[in-house]
Parts: C-alpha cells; structure tokens; sequence
C-alpha cells in the first residue's frame, strides 16, 4: 500500500493505542451468556472516520456478545495500529493478517466494502479455510474481482442495505443467496443535541468524492438566497477544490478536510444538512444523512435514492425533487424556528426508534450471518 493510501485510510481511527490485541482473550463480561453464534472472521478497519470504517465499529459493538469475532486486517499496517487496537481491545477482539490464520477454521468470513477484496487473494483465502464467505459492498457499483468471483460461487451470501441497492446487483448475484441488513448506526454515538448557532448554518458532511457533488455545488448553496449565513464542508479535499477552482469562496465558507472535527461536532455545527448530489451518483442508503437526523440536523435531500425510506417529507426533513422547492424549503427552515426544532425533534427521533434500533439490527445480523 502506497504511503498516501495509508495515511488517508489512517483518518479513519483515533486515539490513543492499548494492548497487544494478537493475545488478547475475546473475552464476555461476568454472568453473561456464552455466545451462541459461530466464530466470525470479520475482514475490514473500524474506525470514526468514513461510513464503512464507522460502520463496522458499531457492528463489533452490537455483535461481541453473539460471536466470537477476530479482525482479520487486510495490510500489517493496520494489524498494528495502536488507534485500531484502541476500538477492538475492550471487546478483546484480536487483530491478525489473513497468512496468521490457522489453514482450517470453522465459522464465517464476512468482508466490508473492502476495494481489494477479492483481487487481493483474501476473500479466496478465507474460503479455502473452510469458512463461510458473507459480503456487504455497501457501494452501487462492483468492486473489481467481484462480479468473477458472484459467478465462480465464492460469495455464499451477499449482503444489501436497501432493496435500492439489491436491484442494482441483480445480475451479478442472481443465482448468490442475498440478505437485506438495513444500515445499522449505533445511535448513542450521535445523541440529539438543541442547536444555538449564532448563525443560520448550511453544511454537509460526504466522503470527498467529486462525484458526490453537484458540478453547480457551491452556486446551489449560496442561491439559497438567505441574507445571514454560514456554509461549512466536511471531508474537503484537493481534487474538489480543483473542481470548483472555477468559484470564489468567500468568508462564509468553511470547507474542512476529513479529519479537522468528529463528525458529531461537525454535525452540531450545523442547523440544515443540505445534500445535493451529483448526476453520477445513487445512493445506497445515506448513512450520513441519517447521522445528520440523530443529532438534530433537519435533512434536506433530493428525490430518488433511498431517502423516502429514511424521512417522511415535512415531519422529519425535507424531500425535493427541484432546486425551487430546495430553496422553499430551506427557506422556511431559515425563518421559521418552531418549525425547524419540530423538524429536528421529529428527524431524531424517527432515525433512533425506526431506523437504529439495536435490538431489531442485532436479530437482523443474527440471521444474516447464521447458515
């Protein structure tokens, strides 16, 4: 791995680093149940940066007490980081490369949104251990290797987190047996929160892909047409700002790159998430929309995707099909407190009794990596 790949996937993590997780016991708490499911072999970093790295930290968190889980790391890099070993070691999880693992194992492999998955070998490794292969891409496109690898049978399960994205892969895994998880996010790590800016804040908070964003993005902002207000950007990066090199920035923007702030003080620093997207895009889920809802930040979000899944539109946040009706909207959010704390109060709590609940995931995860 290339020393700027690294270092970018290294935002991922944070803190401080602990024990040595290769001996550490995968421990229960005193007085609880054995674990009933099998060993798991969970391949991917944790993290509190990114939706995939985000994501499986929660999910170690809602599954310890279920699996015996080890995390197979796919660089020695990252075997070894001391800010991974600061998530896994209070579950005691171990960290290992694929080559450390014993060549007959029992239980069942599961790969997230790992770009090099299958044309790295690890996914065929961990199939001729004898494991079971279970595969969430997370994405609305293949990686490369895995539409060879859906026909050659090495996928025995394929996870989706929306319907959405299950017909998107239709092809590719038609004969594959496939589960629809849902996107579980651990709603304690984003707790409502009364916002008091001292201005009216716009934002948004996406992995920074130039395709995520409209190619008119700073434009559709600042249309909004709103007199006092402050526009703030996270994860910025180099190859957006060349995008929109085109366009002057002014002092009412703040365009952050991916580790300046957490994603919740960043989220709170917002009063409207609003997220225009661009042409090229469909969205899977809209895991940061939803991280938006749980802290109070009232959505705003265009039509199509998966988001009618997520809101309903004028209780809990706003869908729009046009950039009109983007402008009403955040409009009448600018000028109407009441209703923008009833749309924040709605939004949080939808996001944590409907969409987060960890009992409901953690059945869900139960069946999906059961065989």
């Amino acid at each position: 791995m290339g020393t700027r790949k690294r270092d970018a996937m290294a935002l991922a993590f944070g803190g401080a680093g602990c024990c040595d997780l290769r001996t550490a016991p995968n421990h229960l708490p005193d007085g609880h149940p054995e674990r009933t499911g099998p060993p798991l072999y969970l391949c991917g970093i944790p993290g509190r940066v990114g939706g995939a790295a985000t994501k499986i930290m929660h999910l170690i968190r809602l599954l310890h007490r279920d699996f015996r889980i080890t995390a197979v790391a796919p660089e020695i890099w990252a075997s070894k980081d001391k800010r991974v070993r600061q998530i896994l070691a209070p579950y005691g999880i171990p960290c290992v490369l694929l080559k450390e693992l014993p060549k007959k194992l029992d239980g069942v492999a599961l790969g997230i949104c790992d770009g090099d998955f299958f044309i790295s070998g690890r996914a065929r490794g961990l199939k001729e251990r004898g494991l079971r292969l279970v595969w969430s891409n997370e994405m609305m496109f293949p990686f490369k290797g895995e539409a060879e690898a859906a026909k050659d049978g090495l996928v025995d399960r394929v996870l989706f987190v929306s319907p959405f994205q299950a017909s998107a892969f239709a092809e590719i895994y038609h004969s594959t047996a496939s589960f629809n998880t849902g996107n579980y996010i651990d709603p304690d790590d984003y707790c409502w929160r009364e916002r008091s800016n001292p201005l009216f804040t716009l934002g948004r908070l996406s992995r920074p892909d130039p395709t995520k964003y409209p190619l008119d993005f700073p434009v559709f902002y600042e249309e909004m047409g709103l007199k006092e207000v402050r526009y703030r950007v996270m994860a910025w990066s180099q190859d957006l700002r060349k995008q929109y090199r085109w366009h002057r920035f002014g002092p009412e923007w703040e365009l952050l790159a991916a580790d300046k702030e957490s994603a919740l003080d960043f989220l709170y620093s917002l009063d409207v998430f609003l997220y225009p997207l661009g042409h090229r895009v469909k969205e899977s889920w809209g895991r940061a929309v939803v991280e938006a809802m749980l802290t109070g930040c009232v959505p705003v979000v265009p039509a199509g995707h998966q988001f009618d899944k997520l809101l309903v539109h004028g209780e809990s946040g706003f869908i729009c099909r046009e950039f009109q009706k983007f402008r009403r909207c955040v409009r009448e959010l600018y000028e109407n407190y009441p209703l923008r704390q009833r749309l924040s109060r709605n939004g949080a709590a939808h996001a944590r009794e409907r969409l987060c609940d960890p009992e409901e995931h953690r059945r869900r995860w139960i069946e999906a990596l059961t065989f």
